[in-house]
């Protein structure tokens, strides 16, 4: 297994299998020549599936890389409350054959402020209630927390989290017992 596809795997199974819209990892920028030929390889199957991958920005020594779900990604920000939080951000609507306006605009308030947008957990499918509250209350007070600060349905998260551990690990698991990658990611 290459260091590309551990970190697509660690990173990327929730998105790869489904059950999650999409995620963000990121690689040394000194690996960016190393992974550059499975980046093709995975990102031209993956399409097929209706993922897309695409290196995302780089800073601080770091490549960062969005896979996502074309649909599910359009379905997640495809709500009126997440759409009028957005329109007061300077997004553009969601177009669900061109999500990429929306995708630039992330792209070009993470490297204008130098941070991440709280509005990124919108793009990362987290619940819309959380990231309301996670923005309402600065990121303090939340019941748990897991891949996302939880204030509304904690059994709900602590679902979907084992959810996307358990994937995570089927997925390296097989890698690990020998199965290629490449027919891992087919087979999902």
């Amino acid at each position: 297994m290459s260091f590309f596809e551990e970190q697509l795997l660690l990173h990327a199974s929730p998105v790869i299998s489904g059950i999650k819209v999409s995620n963000m990892f990121s690689v040394p920028v000194k690996c960016a020549p190393e992974i550059s030929g499975d980046f093709r390889i995975y990102s031209n199957i993956l399409m097929n599936k209706g993922i897309k991958m695409k290196f995302f920005y780089c800073k601080e020594g770091k490549v960062n890389i969005f896979a996502y779900g074309l649909n599910e990604l359009f379905e997640a920000l495809n709500d009126d409350d997440i759409i009028e939080y957005l329109k007061l951000k300077g997004y553009p609507s969601p177009e669900k054959d061109n999500i990429s306006p929306m995708i630039d605009t992330l792209k070009k308030r993470i490297l204008e402020t130098n941070e991440y947008p709280h509005e990124i957990g919108f793009f990362l499918g987290y619940p819309k209630d959380d990231v309301f509250e996670f923005i309402d209350k600065k990121g303090r007070n939340y019941k748990s927390c897991g891949f996302w600060k939880v204030y509304t349905d904690e059994k709900r998260a602590n679902d979907i989290f084992c959810s996307y551990k358990m994937i995570r690990d089927k997925f390296l698991n097989m890698a690990k017992s020998g199965v290629p990658v490449i027919n891992i990611v087919l087979a999902a």
